[in-house]
C-alpha cells in the first residue's frame, strides 16, 4: 500500500475547524516574504520550505505527538511535497495537503485574504 498525504478541500478544512471535533495543528511551508503578503490567522507553525531538514522538522512535530497536521502553501504543490515528507520521514501520523492552498480559500472561503 501507498502511504500518500490526505487531500482536504478548504471547504472541508473550514468545516473542520468550526465542529466541535479538535482542530489539526496548521502548518504553512511558504516563504516569509508570501507571508508578509498574505496569512491565514489560524496557521499554528510556519516552517519555510526552503529551511525543512529532518532535525529541524521532527523537534516541531515532536511536540505534538498523535495530532492531525493540515499542512498548505499558496496552491498546494509544496504542501502536497512537505507532506510526502513528513510521511516518508514516519514524523506524522495523520497529515492532509490543502488543495487550492491559500490561493483557494482567498477565493472560495475569505476574500478579504489577499491573492498573489
Amino acid at each position: 500500500m501507498i502511504n500518500i498525504p490526505n487531500s482536504l478541500t478548504v471547504h472541508d478544512l473550514n468545516q473542520w475547524l468550526n465542529s466541535n471535533h479538535e482542530n489539526p495543528i496548521i502548518i504553512d511551508v511558504r516563504e516569509s516574504l508570501e507571508i508578509d503578503k498574505a496569512s491565514l490567522p489560524f496557521v499554528d507553525i510556519y516552517i519555510p520550505i526552503s529551511k525543512v531538514s529532518f532535525e529541524y522538522v521532527s523537534s516541531i512535530i515532536s511536540k505534538h505527538l498523535n495530532k492531525k497536521f493540515v499542512i498548505l502553501c499558496h496552491r498546494g504543490i509544496r504542501s502536497y511535497n512537505f507532506a510526502q515528507w513528513l510521511i516518508d520521514n514516519k514524523l506524522v501520523k495523520e497529515v492532509w495537503n490543502l488543495e487550492e492552498g491559500i490561493d483557494g480559500w482567498s477565493i472560495h472561503i475569505d476574500s478579504s485574504i489577499p491573492r498573489y
